[in-house]
């Protein structure tokens, strides 16, 4: 189980830059989240072989379109094409499509909607597969994206797109809002979850919420989880979406972060003795 950052919420883009944090951080991996016409995927990628980093996937950030016009279905298609591309190069790295939902604005309806995404995640399941690139869908929030919001209705959404390549990431802060019990969402959705977030419930570090992450890592361990985890951390003053603005900023970010490693990190022995003992 490896343990990564998501990348927007460091403020930073250029991919060394992000590799150097990454390591300072005493992690395992990156979740790129940011545009993938950002950076030479190739060069990407032997940076961070060198480097020793691994990149759990690629999580464009803006991958709305700019303009309500362009919010159509053959546009959207050509958008994540370019991502798969992207992904391709890098190393055959899984792509999320849960931003797909952005592209349905024009849509009449929540029906017309939801029949767009759906054929819109098979389109491109399809030729991602084609790229041998893996793809993920991760239930956000209803307060930050209009579909899919929760784990049963990304489960269902997979079971419609029919593929074995379109796996889950589940987020213990959007699972806090929109799942009634989070610890059983996690054992029911373990083994097709490829990538886990940890943020507490008001978006910080582990132990600044409510949050039971020790449960949550056992509902993992004990159903068969395989994937990895990604921090997804704000600062409690800034938005949601907002990366840290101050050098003061960096710093107690940086600190959360790493003392959400620690603790993740220290749930392992315990977890492994709770497995023990109930075999």
């Amino acid at each position: 189980m490896k343990l990564a950052v998501v990348t927007w919420t460091l403020g930073l883009s250029e991919p060394q830059a992000l590799l150097a944090k990454a390591l300072a951080l005493g992690l395992d991996g990156i979740q790129y989240s940011g545009d993938h016409r950002d950076a030479c995927p190739v060069d990407l990628r032997e940076q961070a072989r060198r480097a020793g980093i691994t990149i759990l996937a690629v999580d464009p950030i803006n991958a709305g379109p700019q303009h309500r016009a362009d919010a159509t279905q053959d546009l959207a298609v050509d958008y994540y094409r370019k991502v798969i591309d992207f992904a391709a190069e890098l190393g055959n790295v899984p792509v999320t499509l849960q931003g797909l939902s952005l592209w349905t604005r024009n849509c009449p309806d929540a029906a017309s909607a939801y029949a767009q995404l759906l054929a819109c995640c098979k389109v491109i399941d399809a030729y991602a597969q084609r790229r041998g690139v893996p793809t993920l869908y991760e239930p956000c929030n209803h307060f930050e994206l209009p579909l899919i919001n929760t784990a049963q209705q990304c489960r269902e959404l997979i079971r419609a797109v029919g593929s074995d390549n379109l796996r889950m990431v589940l987020d213990s802060f959007h699972m806090n809002i929109n799942e009634p019990d989070p610890v059983q969402t996690l054992r029911d959705c373990a083994p097709l979850t490829a990538i886990y977030h940890i943020s507490d419930s008001g978006r910080g570090a582990i132990g600044t919420g409510h949050i039971d992450f020790a449960a949550q890592y056992q509902a993992l361990v004990a159903n068969g989880f395989s994937g990895d985890v990604s921090i997804e951390l704000v600062l409690p003053h800034l938005l949601p979406g907002q990366p840290p603005g101050s050098e003061s900023d960096c710093q107690a970010l940086d600190a959360q972060i790493r003392a959400s490693a620690r603790q993740w990190r220290a749930y392992r022995p315990a977890a492994a003795q709770a497995v023990t003992a109930g075999g």
